[in-house]
């Protein structure tokens, strides 16, 4: 059990910089108008980081209780 929530904690990890990578190099820019253009990847960035760091937590939860 511990494993597979370590596992899915650290697949979070990398989609979340997979996503702020996307971020970072397609959008996040000011445009002519002087309006700010954001995607959904900036909060999917924050939502998969904070998974992440859910799942490493219970999955040390888990090791510690046994």
């Amino acid at each position: 059990m511990k494993s597979k929530l370590r596992s899915i904690g650290f697949v979070a990890f990398i989609l979340a910089g997979l996503s702020w990578l996307a971020e970072t190099a397609f959008y996040g820019d000011i445009d002519a108008n002087g309006i700010l253009q954001e995607s959904f990847f900036l909060p999917l960035t924050f939502i998969l980081a904070a998974l992440g760091i859910v799942l490493l937590l219970a999955s040390l939860l888990v090791k510690f209780r046994r």
